[in-house]
């Protein structure tokens, strides 16, 4: 038997802020809320090796779990619903070939810092049961959520993988970077010419700027206080595509907001200079900004990071708008030039 990583002193007696913050409902998390659990986290050693982007992601959408010892967290042969990384403690990982559990044998541990449970990403049945050894402190991501972690960040996420199948198959002797260059040999079959063709939707600029960032803010806050209902979770041929808008209600919206916003044009240029600044994405990353009945998030949804506006927050943003819509206004024919230019 060989251990995946080295085991931890309990974090449960740490500051519970954070733990009450993982508690809430993504959707109901505040931008504080969000700061209370990175700040806490990006000090766990068991996530040394995650990248901020990810982790910050994961602080949306993780929640704590913490377990007594000779806890099953799921039987070889269930269907997966988590993905968990391990906070502290330590858990077995139990192989049986006549799939009863009396003859289950232990095949590895998995200890602080191990991240597992990817076999949701296909809905299959788990290769194994991982049970805890001691008492165990996890974060764990829901199915639904894990797929939209895996869909934006495929090669942050590659580098922090344990397969519990890879494992099971070899007996415990396969090693993370073998799995790793797998997994990312997989991305690459996938790549196509789109991967090299400029696209018209991309962002011009590599970093948005302070300027079009703090623009971006002050919609994305009005809109939740004035219009909660157009960023909401969208079906389109069957796919679910979260947290979205529709560009022709974001045109009419744009114009019901003053006297500076006099045509759907003009409207579509005031968008268009944040899709340019990659504040706002179009959801598959296709289109630029169009007047239709297409999908468009703020890049805070996109990324899973979006948060609920504070009171404080809504009236900064309600004190900005008119300033804001001006700005966009006069840089929104550039933009429309740009397009055009683009498309051709």
């Amino acid at each position: 038997m060989r251990r995946i990583s080295g085991g931890g002193c309990r974090i449960r007696n740490m500051a519970s802020e954070w733990i009450f913050c993982l508690d809430k409902r993504p959707c109901d998390r505040s931008r504080e809320d969000l700061d209370i659990i990175y700040s806490r986290l990006k000090n766990v050693k068991a996530f040394d090796k995650f990248h901020p982007s990810l982790l910050q992601q994961i602080c949306y959408y993780g929640y704590y779990e913490d377990l007594e010892k000779g806890i099953t967290l799921f039987r070889q042969g269930d269907v997966g619903t988590n993905w968990y990384t391990v906070l502290a403690g330590c858990l077995e990982v139990q192989v049986s070939e006549t799939a009863n559990i009396k003859d289950a044998v232990v095949i590895c541990t998995l200890g602080m810092g191990t991240s597992f449970g990817e076999s949701i990403l296909h809905s299959k049945p788990h290769q194994a049961t991982v049970k805890t050894r001691e008492f165990t402190e996890l974060i764990r991501v829901e199915q639904r959520d894990f797929k939209i972690l895996w869909e934006r960040n495929k090669k942050l996420l590659e580098g922090v993988l344990t397969s519990l199948g890879s494992l099971t198959a070899q007996g415990g002797t396969q090693s993370r970077f073998d799995q790793t260059s797998k997994l990312r040999r997989g991305s690459q079959a996938h790549n196509t010419v789109e991967d090299v063709a400029p696209n018209p939707a991309a962002p011009i600029s590599m970093i948005p700027s302070v300027k079009l960032s703090r623009a971006g803010h002050v919609l994305r806050t009005i809109l939740m206080c004035r219009a909660a209902h157009m960023i909401r979770d969208r079906k389109y041929h069957l796919r679910t595509y979260r947290r979205c808008m529709v560009g022709s209600e974001m045109v009419d919206w744009l114009l019901q907001q003053g006297p500076l916003v006099h045509s759907r044009n003009q409207s579509v240029g005031m968008w268009q200079v944040l899709l340019e600044d990659g504040i706002i994405v179009h959801v598959c990353h296709e289109h630029q900004f169009k007047d239709r009945y297409l999908f468009y998030r703020f890049r805070q949804d996109d990324q899973g990071v979006g948060t609920t506006p504070s009171h404080a927050d809504r009236k900064e943003c309600d004190d900005e708008l008119q300033d804001t819509l001006l700005s966009l206004a006069q840089i929104g024919p550039d933009a429309m030039m740009r397009m055009i230019l683009r498309k051709s």
